[in-house]
């Protein structure tokens, strides 16, 4: 009975560890999934509604296990199986929508450059027409250091009337010298690094989270065992053991 306490007790601080440690990292997934979200929101004229949405849903998805994470930290100290189960199957269904996350962005890695093809090129047929359109386009060519789609000559291709505009060029002293550099190929780094960085930190928690859950399993499986050997033993005729402290330990002589 006391080998299986001093073992329930070694998984019961495992688990409570690895729980502590996963309440940080879904904190950690806020702080980024909120990070995106306002870079995404910067280029929102350049990027696909869905992209936007896997943000929200990886704060969402974030908020939610980090008081899943608390409803099982407080089953494991009170040794509570029931709540144990239940933090291990809840989890399990956080874990799944983790999956589709994942799965959705490395599918929306892989169409970047198509979709800021399409967004680019209607944003710059609409550049001197909507000041919405002319004042993103212009962020972007200033902060990218860029010009253009593919070149500055795409501006003469759509607007062949008109001169460059200033956040085109890298100085204008004596004419505007533009940046020889289109803004498609910036563009498709900085979304796709973030878009493979929501997939790959994804999958990197799913293992995590997998490890947790299988680890509380035991733990409430061990537990149920360990609290059946308790009432056998308070029915059986003889002295009945009771069980060592949940916390602390005996001092050693």
């Amino acid at each position: 009975m006391r080998s299986g306490r001093r073992a329930l007790n070694m998984i019961k601080y495992l688990i409570l560890m690895l729980t502590f440690m996963c309440v940080v990292i879904e904190i950690i997934q806020i702080v980024v999934g909120a990070v995106l979200h306002r870079l995404f929101a910067t280029y929102t004229v350049f990027i696909d509604n869905d992209f936007v949405r896997a943000t929200h849903f990886l704060i969402a998805v974030g908020i939610v296990l980090v008081f899943l994470s608390i409803f099982g930290f407080a089953g494991i100290i009170f040794e509570n199986v029931i709540m144990i189960f239940l933090y291990s199957g809840m989890f399990g269904l956080m874990v799944i929508l983790e999956i589709i996350l994942a799965s959705a962005a490395f599918s929306m890695y892989n169409r970047v450059d198509s979709m800021l093809t399409r967004r680019m090129n209607i944003v710059i047929q609409q550049f001197f027409s909507d000041s919405f359109m002319r004042a993103s386009f212009n962020h972007m060519q200033n902060e990218m250091n860029c010009c253009g789609i593919q070149s500055y000559a795409d501006w003469a291709n759509f607007h062949p009337e008109r001169d460059l505009p200033n956040s085109c060029c890298r100085r204008v002293d004596d004419g505007c010298m533009p940046h020889e550099r289109g803004c498609h190929a910036p563009m498709s780094d900085f979304i796709g690094s973030r878009i493979h960085m929501i997939a790959t930190g994804t999958v990197i928690i799913i293992v995590f989270q997998v490890i947790c859950i299988v680890t509380a399993i035991i733990m409430g499986a061990r537990l149920s065992k360990y609290k059946q050997q308790l009432r056998a033993a308070s029915m059986s005729p003889g002295p009945v053991t009771a069980p060592e402290p949940i916390m602390t330990e005996k001092p050693k002589y």
